[in-house]
């Protein structure tokens, strides 16, 4: 799952960037400036319904404000890399153990 703690601190920083006030964001998702601050804390998870428009706003990615690395600035060697963790089972194992990952289960 997705860190809220993340996507709560990126919303703070995100809006700070832009200077959008929460009374703006929340005149745009039709919520009170109460559930916008509740957003930011990291009280209340944002519902999925409001993300597009508070990227939209904010002029940021999904990936930025989930705090993700966005795929498409990879290189081609890390592409490689990531098909092959995903896709090869033995590769997965040998790196999880390089890295010191404990997979439970």
């Amino acid at each position: 799952m997705f860190d809220e703690k993340v996507i709560s601190q990126n919303l703070k920083k995100y809006l700070n960037r832009s200077r959008i006030q929460q009374k703006e964001l929340a005149v745009a998702c039709g919520k009170t400036e109460g559930t916008i601050s509740h957003w930011v804390e990291g009280r209340v998870s944002i519902p999925i319904k409001y993300i597009p428009l508070i990227c939209e706003m904010l002029d940021i990615t999904l990936y930025e404000l989930f705090g993700l690395p966005d795929p498409s600035l990879l290189s081609e060697t890390e592409k490689k890399v990531l098909n092959a963790y995903r896709s090869d089972q033995e590769f997965k194992m040998i790196s999880n153990r390089i890295l010191n990952i404990k997979i439970n289960g």
